[in-house]
């Protein structure tokens, strides 16, 4: 089941949609993004290709990719967490429409319960300046769950659900998946709909997230149709070892506006257990302390506890939260993982766990807990996450089997990534308090409420205002002193230190977008190591000027040879994709090697075979021809044939 040399799941794999199928609509959830995974993920998810695909370096391919699947995708991602992509590139702006990042609302402490219970008159500036004082009372959005509706040719639905423990990133760490597929069916009953409840309940929450403007408002209507098809929809293990399920979300209120809480499930209710496994890379000494004690005064003798980490979390542990527990960690030689060779440089892509697993047997029965919550007192108490529980019988779960998967069989085997370790107090990890100051900082700036307005100078320039609301910053002058702050717009390099307002001039139609760069640096002149992170913030801008969408398309499609490649990919001619030369958006696309003279009876005879067998696809070529620039791209024998193919397939307008 765990066992980490056989029991693998390929991430691309799990989203490409089912033998005779295609995507119809998909949700994911993660709380870090890198922008070029989530390309991948498209490629998957609408070409059925790889995530590490070859057309990732292909703009012909990405094009068609982002554009066709936009309408049909909506991910969410904690604000903030947005990782820069190694080559930005223009087409981004097509993701725009996909990504929304979640602005937790801050948690109540009983100090703001008891100032809520005084008249509104009776409250200082004072009273209002601690309400936001600690950036650290804003939970994390911290769910990795993907929900995807496929549809084949007779209109049959297929529903995949997906939890993981790994975010929508590049990280080579370890983690968990498991997904399940449903169907819906008129023989589904109330305990049916009860078991999708919280899955429900958890695709509201996402509502609430969305903008108010054209595009939020078709995601919203599409998560809506969602929500009603899934009471009806009807999950079921595939695994004989398990014989049932439940979804469990954490953080956010269900129908009777109450709070759901993980440790409210089994996991934490049930008096007493006879073995405990956990899998987590962050602990809390509270939460760890808690299972190490259940059974204390109890009957139960002989219980096995076992728990797998990181070293750096170790630290955070004292020898009585543990007292039970064997510990293991990951050896040295797989943290340090593989060499690659990029750009002539040695680079060290290091690894370690991170998968969110818990395992408790109490007699014959057994559940295994997986998903995004960490063993801390964030994960169970504050931040939103998403959990699944898979029961079954201890003969089929217990961590004698379990040890032998993930232990690649005897814990001595030479072969077994982890290793049994003792605890030690005295570990010391600077640099990761660092980088989380230096995070801390884009969750204030992210949470100030920016915003954006684009004016146009004229015909070819454009400049944007953006705004900072410093009140809703707190602590803004020690940031300052203590941070360097740098921001850009993601497609541009003008780069500006940070201030209440900032403008950026001179720019072109394609470099406007909602994504910003925003770089922090420790702002120490003593030291020669300052740490430093960049992330990308999503910032409502207002005045973004409509044919954005066009000037990309017209850049990728810049000659006859790259339109009629698009032509043919958008026709589903398999065999054009190995021709595809590899380009760099913005080197050479329309360039004149690789010219390639195209067949026009053999486009005919394909463009025949399209109209008979998948006749939407002529709105996607009478959607390009009308988008980009006839400046001698689009051939003239081409046009000819487009317009007798539009009254043989019935395409008006």
């Amino acid at each position: 089941m765990l066992n980490p040399n056989s029991d693998r799941l390929d991430y691309g794999e799990i989203l490409a949609p089912p033998a005779g199928y295609d995507l119809d609509f998909a949700l994911g959830t993660t709380y870090s993004l890198d922008l070029d995974a989530l390309v991948g993920a498209i490629l998957a998810l609408g070409l059925s290709e790889d995530t590490d695909s070859a057309l990732m370096n292909n703009p012909v391919c990405l094009l068609e990719a982002l554009r066709s699947t936009g309408d049909k995708l909506v991910l969410f991602c904690e604000g903030g967490q947005i990782h820069m992509p190694t080559n930005v590139t223009p087409l981004y702006i097509l993701l725009e429409k996909v990504v929304f990042s979640v602005k937790t609302e801050k948690l109540k402490t009983k100090k703001d319960q008891t100032k809520e219970n005084k008249a509104e008159e009776n409250k200082t500036k004072k009273d209002k300046k601690d309400e936001n004082e600690n950036s650290a009372s804003f939970p994390s959005f911290h769910p990795k769950i993907w929900l995807i509706r496929y549809k084949n040719s007779n209109g049959e639905l297929k529903y995949r659900v997906i939890v993981l423990s790994r975010n929508l990133t590049f990280d080579r760490s370890w983690d968990i998946t498991y997904y399940m597929d449903g169907h819906i069916t008129r023989k589904s009953t109330k305990r049916d709909a009860r078991k999708n409840e919280p899955l429900c309940d958890f695709l509201k929450y996402l509502l609430t997230q969305l903008p108010s403007d054209k595009n939020g408002q078709n995601k919203a209507k599409q998560i809506n149709n969602l929500i009603k098809e899934i009471s009806t929809v009807i999950f079921e293990p595939s695994e004989k070892q398990f014989n049932d399920f439940e979804f469990i979300p954490n953080g956010i209120k269900n129908s009777k506006d109450e709070l759901y809480s993980f440790d409210k499930s089994k996991l934490f209710t049930t008096e007493t257990f006879d073995e405990i496994m956990i899998i987590s890379p962050f602990l809390s000494s509270k939460i760890i302390r808690h299972f190490n004690d259940r059974n204390l005064g109890s009957k139960v003798k002989n219980a096995n506890y076992m728990l797998i980490t990181r070293d750096m979390s170790l630290g955070k542990l004292k020898p009585k939260d543990v007292s039970n527990f064997e510990i293991y960690t990951m050896r040295d030689n797989v943290i340090d993982g593989e060499s690659a060779i990029s750009d002539d440089t040695v680079l060290l892509q290091k690894q370690d766990i991170h998968a969110k697993v818990y395992m408790m047997r109490n007699g014959s029965s057994s559940d295994l807990y997986l998903g995004s919550l960490n063993a801390s007192t964030n994960g169970v108490y504050r931040n939103i996450e998403f959990m699944l529980r898979l029961s079954a019988k201890k003969e089929y779960l217990n961590i004698k089997k379990l040890k032998a998967d993930l232990f690649c069989g005897d814990v001595n085997n030479p072969n077994n990534p982890f290793i049994l370790t003792n605890l030690d107090t005295n570990l010391d990890y600077e640099d990761d308090d660092r980088i989380n100051a230096l995070n801390a900082v884009i969750k204030n700036i992210n949470r100030s409420n920016p915003s954006a307005n684009v004016r146009k100078d004229d015909d070819d320039n454009y400049s944007i205002d953006l705004r900072f609301n410093e009140c809703d910053i707190p602590n803004l002058n020690m940031i300052l002193k203590n941070f360097k702050i740098t921001l850009r717009p993601l497609l541009s390099n003008k780069t500006e230190n940070f201030r209440r307002k900032i403008t950026f001039t001179d720019l072109k139609s394609f470099e406007l977008s909602k994504f910003y760069a925003i770089v922090v640096s420790d702002n120490n002149q003593e030291s020669d190591n300052n740490q430093e992170i960049e992330r990308i913030l999503i910032i409502k801008t207002d005045g973004l000027p409509d044919d954005r969408e066009k000037s990309v398309i017209t850049k990728v499609i810049s000659d006859k040879n790259h339109f009629y490649k698009y032509i043919y990919f958008l026709l589903g001619d398999a065999s054009i994709l190995s021709s595809l030369e590899p380009s760099v958006f913005g080197k050479d696309i329309g360039g004149q090697q690789n010219r390639k003279t195209y067949n026009i009876p053999a486009l005919y005879e394909r463009m025949l075979q399209t109209a008979a067998t998948d006749p939407e696809k002529f709105k996607d070529i009478d959607y390009l021809i009308k988008t980009i620039s006839d400046d001698g791209i689009i051939p003239d024998d081409f046009k000819i044939l487009h317009k007798a193919f539009k009254k043989v397939v019935k395409l008006n307008g």
